[in-house]
């Protein structure tokens, strides 16, 4: 019988904990290692709507990107819909693991994966002196308008809308870097790595009006394009239990977990 240590081991295969972000709360969360698994479920968020459509499915290990505990329970009050949510996944003996900043700078991570959904071309880290690095350079063949690259960003993470800043250089986009989530602190590296343009979630005001006057073109189509870690991950573990021959079901999140509406 596969056990949760076993899935953690094979994670980590790919995405040690040993290189991820410092002060990043990622890797088992919750649950028994020592538990049976028979059912997998690869998220993108723990949130309580996650956690009903996992007890629903008789799942016994939740694979997610993003950590369940970010800060810690200050007290375990159940009118907490978070207390109340660890209360659910205990009851349930539902065991939680999360890959977060490990598998952004995994080699065939995350930033790897949406570099591959936008067809970019010569891949290599941001920074090529570390053998792992939070972000992802990439090509595109010829060099596109920045309105017209956007679009297809939108159309290739399939996002309702984005949001993007030209450069005041009004250069076109031909390298581009690309690290999912929120990474805007991130545009010095991005800059001396040699991008003309940053694709990244989540990106502040000022820190914007910064990467414009620097000459960075910015795309910020959100934070939810992270959803393609489901798939992903869902796949590596696919692989895995076909290769072991193992006896456990990989499913896939269905739950949306996008906060934000768009008019």
């Amino acid at each position: 019988m596969v056990k949760v240590q076993d899935i953690i081991n094979r994670i980590e295969e790919t995405a040690p904990l040993s290189i991820k972000m410092e002060g990043d709360p990622t890797g088992f969360q919750l649950g028994d290692r020592k538990q049976d698994v028979k059912t997998v479920m690869t998220a993108l968020d723990v949130r309580p709507n996650v956690v009903q459509e996992a007890i629903e499915k008789k799942v016994d290990l939740i694979v997610a990107h993003h950590p369940l505990m970010f800060h810690a329970a200050h007290n375990l009050d159940l009118a907490s819909p978070q207390n109340k949510m660890y209360c659910d996944l205990l009851s349930h003996n539902i065991s939680v693991y999360a890959a977060h900043t490990n598998i952004d700078k995994a080699h065939d991570g995350m930033n790897d994966w949406l570099m591959e959904e936008l067809g970019l071309e010569n891949a290599r880290f941001i920074d090529e002196n570390d053998d792992y690095s939070i972000g992802r350079m990439g090509q595109l063949k010829e060099p596109m308008d920045l309105v017209d690259f956007a679009k297809m960003v939108r159309d290739a993470f399939h996002v309702q809308n984005l949001r993007y800043v030209k450069s005041d250089l009004g250069q076109k986009v031909k390298n581009v870097a690309i690290i999912g989530g929120d990474a805007g602190k991130f545009y010095p590296e991005v800059l001396k790595a040699g991008a003309d343009t940053f694709i990244t979630g989540d990106v502040y005001y000022h820190t914007a009006q910064d990467m414009m006057a620097n000459g960075l073109n910015v795309i910020d189509p959100g934070h939810h394009i992270e959803v393609i870690f489901i798939k992903e991950m869902a796949s590596i573990l696919n692989d895995w239990k076909k290769s072991n021959k193992f006896d456990v079901d990989i499913v896939q999140s269905e739950v949306d977990t996008e906060p934000y509406n768009f008019l």
